[in-house]
C-alpha cells in the first residue's frame, strides 16, 4: 500500500533542488516530508541515482554551516554549549546570586526562562551594552535580576571557552566565505533578525509559501467534556482510514501536553491495538513521551531515589511492584505485609534507616542480600553518597545501584522498551558530558541533574509512515491532508493569552515583535495557523469543549465565519453563540473630516509644532492638538531632555540680559564671564520644579550644572568670534500669528540686530539640527523658522543656533550670508527666480497656509512620512503598527 505524499508541491521547488539550493523548513516533520516527496518525484522521472539534497530545519542548517566553516578553517573552533548545559550554567549563576531581594519558588524554572530570554535577545540581535536598552531593564525587579545574572552567565561561558549557538551564528554571519550556498525558505513565518540576516547574507535566497485550493470547512462540533471530544476524534480517524487507507488524515491537538496520552488510548481502542496488536496502530505521533516518564526509565529513577536520606513511601511501593526489578527471593505475602506496614507509618517520606528496617524482612539473606547491602560495598563505610562528584564520576555508582536492584532483569524487554534502554544510555552520555558546566554534585543533585537531562528528551518510537497523524498546531505547516480535525478550538486558546517572558521588559518584547509578547502577536499567530489549516486540507473539522473546569467556554473567533448546520444528537452548537451570530449587525461610522469649529478655534491657540505634525502625519496633529493625546514622558535617570532645554534657554536669557550685545560680551574679563555664567546657571535651575529638584538629588544637579557651564562657555566663545557686531533686541519674546483662521502661538528665542540694521531670528537647539532643505518643498517638514519669517516686521534672516557639543554653530538662510552657516537665500531659489528672502517668504506663506487649512478643515489621515513614526508613540490610536504587521 502506497500512501499519498504529505508534501504535494515538490514541482515548485524541483528547480531549486536541481540548482543545489538548500531548502530550509520550519520543523523536522516538513523536512522529512519534502525528502520523501523528492524521492518519489525522482523515481517517477526514472532517476536511479541523484545527488543528495540539503533539506533541513532552518536553525539546524545554519549550525551545520557553522560547523562546515570550522572544518574549512574559516571560523575559529569553539565549544558550542547546548540548551541543557546553558540551563545548568544559569542555575549555578542564579543559586550563587547574593544580591537579590527576593526568593525564587523554582530556581530551575527561573533558569529555563532566563535561558529563553537570553536566546531571544541574541536572535533579535539586541545589544545589552546599549545604555538605552539597559535603562529599559531598570524599572522591574525581575529584569534587573536578569541583567545581573546575564553578566554572570557570560563570565561563566568565557571561563569555559564556550559560546551559545546564536553566538556561533553571529560568527558565521561575519564570515562571507562560508556563506556560499543559496537558500530557499519553505513556508516560514516571520524570521528573527539574526536568521533574516543570515538569509540575506547568502548568495541568493527566496521565501516560498505553498498553498492549495481551500477545502471545505465543516460546522464546528461542541462537546460536553474533553473525553467526548477525543473519543469522537479517534472514531473519526478510524472511519476515514477504513474508507481510504491510502489517504492522509490528522488530528491537531491544541493541548498536546494533556491530550496526547488520552487520545492514543482512544485510538488504540478504535483500532483494536491495546493488547496483542499494540505495534500495529496506523498512527504517527508528532511528539513522544518525555523520557523520564516512560515506565522503564521512570522506575530506574525511582530505584535511585531509594538511596536518598528521605524516601517517598509511594516510590518504595512502586519499585516493589515494578516488573523491571529482578524478582528477589521473598514471598508475596511478605511484600504485601511490608507495603501495608509502610502505609501504616502515615508519612509521605521516611528516613533510610526506617525503610531498611521495614524491608529487611522481605529478603532471605542466605539466598539474596538486600540491595542496600550490595550498594554499601561501593566505598568503605558506605560513604559513596556523601562525596560530591562530577556527573561522569557519578555514572559508576548510579549503575551499581541499578544493578543491585536488578533493573531490566525482571522481564524480557519488548521492542519499544529496548529502544528506551538504548536512549537511556545516550542520556547517561549526555549527563556525563556536563562535567565542565555542572561542577561537583551531591547525590541528590546528581539524581535531579539526570532527571533534568531525561525530561528534555522525547522518546519517539521508531515506526513506519502511517496514514493518521497526531500533530501539534505548528507541525501541519506545509503539509497536505485529505482531512484534518482541530481540537480545542475555544476562545480562550485561539488566540491564546499573551505570555511574555517575565525577565525581559514587556515594552521591549512588544516593540521587537517577540513571540507571545502581547495579544496582537497571539492573534497574528492564530490567524496564520488557521490559514494554513484551511489551505492544507480538503476537509477541515473543528471542535471545542463547552465547559472546562466548570466554566463555560465559547468557540474561537476564528470560527465565526463558518456556516451553521442543523442540530444533531451527536453534537450541538452553543445557543448563545448562535444568537450572537444571528443578531450581529455592523454600524457604519462616518469617516468624514471634522473641521475645527468656531468655539474650538476661539479657545484654542496651538504651538508651531502643529504644522510640523500636520506635515509629517495629519493624524499626528489631530491626535496631539485636538485629542490632547500627549505621550507620557519616558522615565529616565537624571534630567529629561525637555528639562535640559529649559535650563539652556533660561541661562541664555539671563546672560544676554547682562551682555545686551557683542561689545558687552567682549568687554568682560574671563573671571567676570565665569561669574556671570555661574549666576545664569543658578537662575536656570530655579526654573525646575521643586519636586524634581528633591527627586534628582545634589549629585545629579552638580553634574548638570557642570555640563551646562561647559556648554555655555563654548557657545559664548563662538559668539565672541562672530563676523560682525550685533545687539540682542529680543529674548524669549511671545508672539502670535494667524494662518487660515488658525491662531498660532510661538516664542522667539532671540532676535539679533546686525551692524547694517538687518534682523536675524535665532532658534536655540541643543540636539541635531537637521537640514535647511527641510524648510523647503510643498510640505516643509521643519516649518518653525519659516513661520517665524512671516512675522512682521519681517526679519532678513532665520537661523538655528546649535549648542550641541562638537557641532556648535549657525545654520540658516538670510538676505545675504550673515554668519558661517547662514547662506544667502539666492542659493535656494529656483533657477531664474529673483527676490531673495522675500521670494522664499512667499513660498513659505503658501505652503504653511495649506498645512493650516488642512488642520482647520479636519484633514487627519494616517499618512506618515518615513520619519514621522519614530518618536510618535500614538500607535494605540492610529493602529498603523498592526496594519504593517
Amino acid at each position: 500500500m502506497s500512501l499519498r505524499p504529505l508534501f504535494t508541491h515538490i514541482e515548485s521547488i524541483a528547480g531549486l533542488l536541481a540548482e543545489g539550493s538548500a531548502i530550509l523548513t520550519p520543523n523536522r516533520r516538513l523536512s522529512r516530508a519534502v525528502r520523501e516527496a523528492e524521492t518519489q518525484y525522482r523515481l517517477a522521472k526514472g532517476d536511479q541515482v541523484w545527488a543528495s539534497s540539503t533539506i533541513l530545519p532552518l536553525r539546524q542548517y545554519w549550525i551545520e554551516r557553522w560547523r562546515i566553516a570550522v572544518t574549512r578553517g574559516l571560523v575559529a573552533p569553539a565549544n558550542v554549549v547546548d540548551t541543557s548545559a546553558q540551563r545548568l550554567i544559569w542555575r549555578r549563576v542564579i543559586d550563587a546570586d547574593s544580591h537579590g531581594s527576593f526568593s525564587l519558588l523554582s530556581p530551575a524554572r527561573a533558569a529555563t526562562l532566563c535561558q529563553e530570554a537570553s536566546e531571544r535577545l541574541a536572535l533579535w540581535r539586541i545589544n545589552l551594552a546599549d545604555p538605552t536598552i539597559r535603562q529599559s531593564f531598570s524599572f522591574d525587579e525581575d529584569s534587573r535580576a536578569f541583567l545581573r545574572w546575564e553578566e554572570g552567565f557570560r563570565k561563566a561561558l568565557c571561563e569555559l571557552d564556550g559560546i551559545t549557538p546564536e553566538q556561533a551564528l553571529e560568527q558565521l554571519l561575519n564570515c562571507s566565505a562560508a556563506m556560499d550556498q543559496a537558500v530557499a525558505l519553505l513556508n516560514q513565518d516571520e524570521l528573527p533578525p539574526l536568521h533574516q540576516a543570515l538569509c540575506e547574507a547568502s548568495p541568493a535566497w527566496t521565501n516560498i509559501q505553498t498553498s492549495s485550493a481551500e477545502g471545505s470547512v465543516l460546522p464546528v462540533r461542541t462537546f460536553a467534556d474533553p473525553r467526548g471530544e477525543l473519543q469522537k476524534a479517534a472514531k473519526w480517524c478510524r472511519e476515514k482510514y477504513e474508507s481510504d487507507p491510502e489517504g492522509r488524515y490528522a488530528v491537531v491537538l491544541s493541548d498536546m501536553h494533556n491530550d496526547r496520552d488520552r487520545l492514543e488510548f482512544y485510538l488504540r481502542q478504535e483500532f483494536d491495538c491495546l493488547t496483542q496488536n499494540y505495534s500495529s496502530l496506523p498512527v504517527n505521533f508528532a511528539t513522544g513521551f518525555r523520557l523520564d516518564r516512560v515506565p522503564l526509565i521512570r522506575d530506574a529513577l525511582r530505584i535511585l531515589e531509594l538511596s536518598l536520606s528521605e524516601v517517598s513511601i509511594e516510590t518504595v511501593i512502586a519499585v516493589l511492584q515494578s516488573r523491571f526489578v529482578k524478582p528477589f527471593a521473598f514471598r508475596t505475602d511478605r511484600r504485601e505485609r511490608s507495603i501495608r506496614h509502610l502505609r501504616e507509618l502515615a508519612k509521605d517520606e521516611v528516613p533510610q534507616r526506617v525503610l531498611r528496617a521495614v524491608l529487611d524482612e522481605l529478603f532471605v539473606k542466605e539466598e539474596t542480600p538486600a540491595p542496600w547491602d550490595t550498594v554499601l560495598q561501593l566505598e568503605a563505610n558506605g560513604a559513596w553518597q556523601k562525596r560530591p562528584r562530577s556527573p561522569s564520576q557519578w555514572l559508576e555508582p548510579l549503575k551499581a545501584v541499578l544493578n543491585a536492584w536488578g533493573w531490566t532483569l525482571g522481564a524480557t524487554l519488548d521492542s519499544l522498551e529496548y529502544q528506551q534502554a538504548v536512549q537511556w544510555q545516550e542520556a547517561l552520555d549526555t549527563f556525563a558530558s556536563l562535567d565542565a558546566f555542572a561542577g561537583a554534585l551531591t547525590f541528590p543533585e546528581a539524581i535531579q541533574g539526570l532527571r533534568d537531562v531525561l525530561s528534555e528528551q522525547q522518546f519517539q518510537p521508531r515506526t513506519d509512515d502511517n496514514a493518521v497523524q497526531v500533530l501539534g498546531p505548528l507541525e501541519t505547516t506545509g503539509l497536505s491532508f485529505d482531512a484534518l480535525w482541530i481540537t480545542g478550538m475555544s476562545a480562550d486558546r485561539w488566540p491564546a493569552a499573551a505570555q511574555a517572558n517575565p525577565y525581559l521588559p514587556h515594552g521591549l518584547q512588544r516593540q521587537q515583535g517577540m513571540p507571545h509578547a502581547d495579544a496582537a502577536w497571539e492573534r497574528r499567530w492564530a490567524n496564520a495557523r488557521w490559514e494554513q489549516w484551511v489551505k492544507g486540507s480538503k476537509e477541515l473539522q473543528t471542535s471545542y469543549v463547552s465547559q472546562l473546569d466548570g466554566t463555560e467556554t465559547l468557540p474561537s473567533p476564528l470560527l465565526l465565519h463558518i456556516s451553521q448546520a442543523p442540530e444533531s444528537e451527536e453534537w450541538s452548537a452553543d445557543s448563545r453563540w448562535l444568537k450572537q451570530i444571528s443578531s450581529a449587525t455592523f454600524t457604519e461610522v462616518s469617516c468624514d473630516a471634522v473641521p475645527v469649529g468656531k468655539k474650538e478655534r476661539a479657545a484654542q491657540g496651538v504651538g508651531t509644532g502643529v504644522l510640523e505634525q500636520q506635515s509629517a502625519c495629519p493624524f499626528q496633529a489631530f491626535a496631539a492638538s485636538r485629542l490632547s493625546a500627549v505621550p507620557i514622558p519616558a522615565t529616565t535617570v537624571g534630567l529629561l531632555a525637555s528639562e535640559r532645554g529649559t535650563l539652556l534657554h533660561r541661562a541664555l536669557f539671563e546672560l544676554w540680559g547682562e551682555f545686551h550685545n557683542r561689545a558687552g560680551l567682549l568687554a568682560l574679563t574671563a573671571e567676570e564671564l565665569e561669574a556671570l555664567i555661574d549666576k545664569a546657571v543658578n537662575y536656570a535651575e530655579q526654573g525646575l520644579q521643586k519636586e524634581r529638584l528633591d527627586v534628582l538629588g545634589g549629585e545629579i544637579l552638580t553634574l548638570e550644572r557642570r555640563r551646562l557651564s561647559g556648554v555655555l562657555s563654548r557657545w559664548l566663545a563662538l559668539e565672541q568670534d562672530r563676523n560682525e557686531d550685533f545687539a540682542v533686541i529680543a529674548r524669549e519674546e511671545p508672539r502670535e500669528h494667524e494662518l487660515a483662521g488658525l491662531r498660532l502661538r510661538m516664542r522667539l528665542d532671540r532676535v539679533d540686530e546686525l551692524s547694517d540694521g538687518s534682523r536675524l531670528i535665532i532658534d536655540y537647539k541643543s540636539g541635531a539640527l537637521g537640514n535647511v532643505n527641510q524648510w523647503l518643498g510643498e510640505r516643509p517638514s521643519r516649518p518653525q523658522l519659516p513661520l517665524y519669517a512671516l512675522l512682521e516686521p519681517f526679519a532678513e534672516g532665520i537661523s538655528y543656533a546649535s549648542l550641541k557639543p562638537g557641532v556648535e554653530g549657525f545654520k540658516g538662510i538670510g538676505e545675504r550670508e550673515y554668519e558661517s552657516g547662514v547662506a544667502s537665500a539666492e542659493k535656494y531659489l529656483v533657477e531664474g527666480e529673483e527676490g531673495g528672502i522675500g521670494a522664499l517668504r512667499e513660498h513659505w506663506k503658501h505652503a504653511l497656509t495649506l498645512l493650516a487649512e488642512e488642520f482647520v478643515g479636519g484633514h487627519s489621515a494616517v499618512n506618515p512620512t518615513d520619519e514621522a513614526c519614530r518618536y510618535c508613540q500614538r500607535f494605540a490610536l492610529c493602529r498603523l503598527g498592526e496594519q504593517q504587521s
